[in-house]
């Protein structure tokens, strides 16, 4: 019934290294791999972990961080920007790196039609991210452990206009490493459609499709349900090596306590070892897992070519992904193929994961 009171699927943007080393080997040729980090970031949370460790990566050459791009999704952007700022100084690149403010807000899944769909289908159990709260004003924002930000400040281009410019600047040669709501990439793809082709690829954490979902109705992965009418956006744009981890790959790469540990107990300590002492541990670690992938694809064990989309229903399956073996729209240019990775190998990007978060840090 309410498909047929409530439906946004007809609205806006919804229509439209070796086997022994932890350590990625160094691209054969053309210089690091060139990535724009797109982040609902979070100071030690799976996001600000992959910053640190594409950091390390960064300094090593393996990987070249372009810019770091801002959206609401684990927090409010006020907050994620507040905490990348830091993030730069404390890991030595806030030369390299800039942070781009991104959208505050999905197109249409805002927060006030978050409080419609608790009204509509009562109060989820999963996680939300920002939607806990309104937004933050100027005076809530909360410093990380060691202090806001000294020096930095964001960069004065907004997040989908850098990603134009970078995009265009050097054509065929930058990775979107996307592991927020998709809401930055999707205003980019539609403020200039010719950047998709452009662009080397897109890795993105997001999306289940037979796994169970962990956002507010269940159905979805959060990053999709934030945003789901961007993550369609995404995936119909002629993008290619578009290249996906969802929740069946990420539920299967568990971190123990024992790997916890090895960093927070690590010597000599760190400012991101330090941090990491005082983490609430949680199994899974979706980010760094995407992160390892796109380093290193030897890391993969299993891919397979599948057509995805998302529902973007206001219903009980609103951003759950869907998926097909064949093109379910053929003819019409809807749907692309998507590298599905499902498994790692889990032991070396636990090797790699604790590499790279132990590593001295030491400014570019």
């Amino acid at each position: 019934m309410m498909r047929a009171i409530i439906s946004w699927a007809v609205v806006g943007l919804c229509a439209f290294v070796g086997a022994e080393s932890a350590t990625p080997s160094k691209p054969a040729h053309g210089g690091p791999h060139k990535i724009i980090i797109d982040t609902d970031f979070n100071t030690i949370g799976d996001d600000g972990q992959v910053l640190a460790m594409a950091a390390q990566l960064h300094k090593s050459k393996l990987l070249e961080i372009l810019g770091l791009t801002m959206v609401t999704g684990n927090h409010w952007l006020a907050q994620g920007v507040s905490d990348g700022l830091k993030a730069v100084e404390r890991l030595g690149i806030e030369k390299d790196v800039g942070v781009y403010v991104g959208a505050n807000e999905p197109f249409l899944h805002t927060y006030a039609a978050h409080q419609l769909e608790k009204r509509l289908f009562g109060n989820g159990t999963k996680y939300v991210g920002a939607y806990e709260a309104p937004p933050p004003g100027p005076q809530e924002l909360v410093a990380p452990p060691d202090g806001f930000a000294a020096h930095t400040t964001p960069r004065r281009r907004s997040a989908a206009q850098f990603i134009l410019d970078t995009v265009h600047q050097h054509p065929h040669q930058v990775t979107i490493l996307a592991i927020g709501p998709l809401t930055n990439l999707a205003l980019a793809l539609r403020l200039d459609p010719s950047v998709g082709p452009l662009l080397r690829g897109v890795a993105i954490m997001g999306g289940q499709l037979y796994a169970e979902g962990n956002s507010y109705n269940g159905a979805g992965e959060t990053n999709w349900w934030l945003d789901p009418e961007s993550a369609r956006v995404v995936l119909r744009a002629p993008v290619p090596n578009k290249t996906l981890h969802p929740l069946d790959l990420t539920n299967t790469v568990r971190i123990t306590n024992a790997t916890y540990d090895r960093i927070g107990a690590h010597e000599p300590a760190t400012a991101v070892t330090t941090l990491f002492r005082g983490l609430e541990r949680w199994p899974y670690v979706y980010d760094a897992v995407a992160l390892a992938s796109l380093a290193d694809p030897s890391l993969r064990r299993e891919v397979r070519e599948l057509y995805v989309d998302v529902s973007c229903e206001l219903d009980e399956t609103y951003g759950q992904g869907l998926v097909w073996p064949e093109d379910p729209y053929p003819g019409t240019g809807l749907a692309t193929a998507t590298s599905v990775v499902f498994s790692v190998d889990n032991d070396r990007f636990l090797e790699l994961y604790v590499d790279l978060l132990t590593r001295p840090i030491q400014p570019t």
